[in-house]
């Protein structure tokens, strides 16, 4: 086959917007998540993840960086059409106010020496992109969608359809160029199929003054269609313009995809190809060792000659955290010498379904490792959250839980990675809560609008609930001995619950009125409390709350108030004051459930053996206007 006809072959197609067409500014998903390494690689390790075969072999996912210049530059700008489809376009939207990122690509390949850096995201043992245009599939999702998820799965690590947007934010070009190997033949037979896309704002060409829309596809159009749709190239046609263009592939189920102009848009200075490449080292390891550790997903970068394999247990940052999984069921409660390992479950009550079936709750799996001297103290006392999916959703700091020198590394093993052998269905129940408290960025556990839909009331007490028992548990693994509170004198545990919730009370009447919550613990030399407060009445002209702390004899009687020092809340119209002590939120007409959060002024470092520090009682005082009333 004439090489030189590939490329005439495909070409760059771009919908022409006409005078009544909405407008693109660029693509929207680039501000949802945040824009770094450590992001990019949590994004594509995760997609790549949660494609997997159902088959014995873990996915293997291949970084691999590369710097175009002279013939292989003049070679792949031919490939890829940019003198007749794209460089004209990126020129246009590199004059508009918009254009900043495009013109910085532009003239660096305008160079007298130009460059072309590329990353390769190359994956094998997933199901590669399957599907056609007109129909819900991985293949529309990824080269047709926006913000939108085919997973299906329950553990998946991704639901919000994000995690692909990385991809164009992090190419100066905003161009993504697809190879990919199909796990099942198309239903012509082929398995090979090729595709790019472009994410531009909406342009028009000086040559023909056609306004045109901001996505374009490197593609074939078949122009017998009354409605053309961009097609893939397939078979040889596929696999020879992936050899052009240096992103070809072996003949395993996969993807490869190929960012144009990889870069990395929060920085002002570009990191050298070596350096980058131990960035994807360390952000892989950090973020991924659970999966790496279960033989779930094999990880390699490669700059230029050199092959890198993420290895977790000898990644010095990870590998207490590493010990502690591996250990969580050694049957041990208590952590004597640096190196120990002791575990212990925490018991998550989950709500009822949003159809009211009601969900399997069950435990979820605390262990924490105590730190010796030579450990790496980049992620000390911070547990490890994560669930089925293998990734690592936060690294909770829980620095104040550390007693002295007893420094640890803790894992919270939750869902299906819980358990050691087959999951129970609680486990999967938790995965597919935890799943759904997880936000666009899929960096922590909260009370999200997913859960809402998903679940009934109760969804935020049982994460709240279960960021308290984390606490409680882990004091009580790391405290001298391991045995926790019962270190402690009988009249110390009467008046204090350590890390455990306050009590809460609310006036009566205001309690039909309103919907209340909320828990207060001791840290270091202060009390923090949370909570949340949400009027039953829609049409409402404004509420207020008053939130104290009180102390509580061992009788129950109050008998003196923690003045409050700060205060914050979740949502825009509430004004938060301090008054007397208390801190009272003022909402505006209309505001609905509000989140708070706050801490008491400090006490002192009081001494939890003499009896110092008492039980508080939360208190939460609310009043609603109705309609117009004052």
């Amino acid at each position: 086959m004439d090489m030189n006809n590939i490329a005439q072959e495909a070409k760059w197609h771009f919908y022409d917007g006409g005078q009544s067409a909405p407008r693109f500014g660029g693509d929207p998903t680039k501000h949802a998540v945040d824009h770094n390494t450590e992001s990019f690689v949590r994004e594509v390790l995760q997609n790549s993840n949660d494609q997997a075969l159902p088959n014995d072999m873990p996915v293997e996912v291949t970084f691999r960086l590369v710097e175009l210049s002279g013939d292989e530059l003049h070679e792949f700008l031919e490939a890829i059409n940019w003198e007749s489809g794209l460089r004209d376009r990126i020129g246009a939207v590199a004059r508009s106010d918009r254009g900043r990122g495009f013109q910085q690509f532009q003239e660096q390949l305008e160079d007298e020496d130009p460059s072309l850096r590329i990353l390769i995201v190359e994956d094998r043992n997933t199901t590669g992109l399957t599907g056609n245009w007109d129909e819900d599939s991985n293949y529309a999702a990824l080269v047709r969608d926006e913000l939108y998820s085919q997973k299906q799965d329950e553990t998946a690590g991704g639901s919000y359809g994000l995690g692909k947007s990385v991809l164009w934010t992090f190419s100066g070009a905003s161009t993504v160029v697809f190879n990919s190997y199909l796990s099942e033949p198309s239903e012509r037979g082929f398995r090979q199929r090729l595709i790019a896309r472009t994410k531009l704002p909406t342009h028009s060409l000086d040559e023909d003054g056609t306004e045109y829309q901001g996505a374009g596809w490197l593609c074939t159009i078949d122009n017998s269609e009354e409605d053309p749709k961009p097609r893939s190239l397939w078979g040889s046609t596929a696999e020879s313009l992936a050899e052009r263009l240096g992103v070809n592939r072996p003949t395993t189920p996969g993807t490869s995809a190929m960012v144009v102009g990889f870069r990395d848009p929060a920085r002002d200075r570009t990191p050298s190809l070596k350096s980058l490449g131990q960035e994807l080292v360390d952000a892989a390891a950090k973020y991924f060792w659970p999966a790496m550790y279960r033989n779930d997903l094999v990880v390699n970068v490669e700059v230029g000659s050199e092959t890198t394999e993420v290895d977790v247990d000898n990644h010095s940052a990870v590998q207490p955290f590493v010990d502690a999984y591996a250990n969580r069921y050694n049957g041990e409660t208590g952590l004597e010498t640096p190196g120990d390992v002791a575990g212990r479950d925490i018991k998550v009550e989950l709500p009822k379904r949003d159809d009211g079936t009601q969900s399997e709750s069950g435990p979820v799996r605390l262990a924490a490792r105590l730190a010796s001297p030579v450990d790496d103290p980049t992620l000390r006392n911070h547990v490890a959250m994560f669930r089925g999916s293998g990734m690592v959703v936060k690294y909770y700091d829980q620095s104040r839980v550390s007693f002295g020198d007893r420094n640890f590394f803790a894992v919270l093993a939750a869902g299906t990675a819980r358990s050691t052998g087959a999951p129970r269905r609680s486990d999967e129940e938790i995965d597919r809560f935890l799943r759904f408290a997880e936000p666009p960025e899929h960096d922590e556990w909260r009370s999200t609008e997913n859960l809402k839909e998903q679940y009934m009331q109760g969804y935020r007490k049982a994460i709240l609930n279960l960021e308290a028992d984390i606490r409680e548990e882990l004091r009580n693994l790391v405290s001298r001995g391991g045995r926790g509170d019962r270190n402690l004198p009988e009249n110390v545990l009467k008046k204090f619950p350590i890390h455990g919730q306050g009590r809460r009370s609310s006036s009566p009447a205001n309690s039909k009125s309103f919907e209340l919550d909320g828990t207060a613990f001791f840290e270091r030399d202060r009390w923090r409390f949370s909570g949340s407060v949400e009027p039953e009445a829609d049409d409402h002209s404004g509420w207020t709350a008053q939130i104290s702390l009180t102390g509580v004899g061992e009788d129950g009687t109050k008998y003196r108030q923690v003045p409050l020092e700060s205060a914050e809340v979740d949502v825009e119209g509430v004004d938060v004051v301090e008054q007397d002590g208390a801190m009272v939120l003022r909402a505006s007409p209309g505001v609905g459930r509000v989140e708070f959060r706050g801490a008491s002024r400090s006490i002192g470092h009081a001494d939890f053996f003499d009896g110092s520090v008492g039980e508080t009682q939360l208190e939460v005082d609310a009043e609603v206007r109705l309609g117009g009333d004052e």
